[in-house]
């Protein structure tokens, strides 16, 4: 059997965290930074602000703020990716790679307990 996708995993974890912590849904987002895009679309994309290898989920809660980045299994963090989880990392910010379903709950539990969410 087939391993699971990356937007399946975070879709699984989007679902839980919604189902488990209905109150703080907006604080749990995506970042939709990827995907095929005309020379027109990049540029302007560009200028608004998106920028390459970001996070695919960002967590916002008791003033931490959590950027986690998806991947099967298998997966690799791309060179664009790395540079931008040590940016993160130099400005005192979280970053985590999460590979399942169960990773995710063991990072963010920590974090909604802090203030018995």
């Amino acid at each position: 059997m087939a391993g699971k996708t990356e937007n399946r995993i975070q879709q699984e974890c989007v679902m839980w965290f919604h189902n488990r912590y209905p109150k703080h849904r907006g604080c749990l987002f995506a970042v939709p930074n990827g995907g095929n895009r005309s020379p027109l679309e990049g540029k302007i994309l560009k200028a608004t602000g998106v920028w390459p290898g970001v996070s695919d989920l960002l967590l916002m809660v008791n003033g931490i703020t959590t950027c986690l980045e998806l991947k099967t299994d298998c997966g690799h963090q791309s060179a664009k990716q790395k540079i931008w989880e040590n940016l993160m990392r130099e400005n005192g910010f979280r970053y985590c790679v999460v590979r399942s379903e169960e990773e995710f709950k063991k990072i963010v539990e920590p974090l909604m307990t802090i203030h018995g969410y």
